[in-house]
């Protein structure tokens, strides 16, 4: 195994982790969104988009290792999702960007740490 290699597997875990904590997050700020607002809701969303802006950026650097043992993450749909986020969080309707956390980055959070878990096995 090659240093690079070595460092993307470390990230992967890292990744492992993280999702660990992301996604029961991403859950939360989606109820939030929809009524259950809080006074940090704005703050919280703004650390939730961080976190997943965090895995994409890990996924982009290690996709080559991710996808040569599965193919669960779609690149193109990745893409279709970021930018339904910017166009869902450019609408100012919190329903909207709750329904887009829940339909394109949960499933795309879900399948990444699963393509992690399957590399680190």
């Amino acid at each position: 195994m090659n240093e690079r290699e070595q460092l993307q597997r470390e990230v992967l875990q890292e990744l492992v982790s993280y999702s660990e904590k992301l996604i029961p997050a991403v859950q939360t700020i989606i109820e939030e969104l929809r009524g259950s607002e809080k006074e940090d809701t704005g703050e919280f969303l703004n650390e939730v988009i961080n976190g997943i802006n965090w895995e994409i950026e890990v996924y982009n650097q290690c996709a080559p290792l991710l996808n040569a043992r599965s193919n669960y993450i779609d690149k193109k749909q990745m893409i279709a999702a970021v930018t339904s986020l910017g166009q869902s969080l450019g609408s100012g309707n919190n329903y909207v960007v709750a329904d887009c956390f829940e339909q394109d980055f949960l499933p795309f959070l879900n399948k990444l740490s699963l393509a992690a878990k399957l590399v680190l096995e």
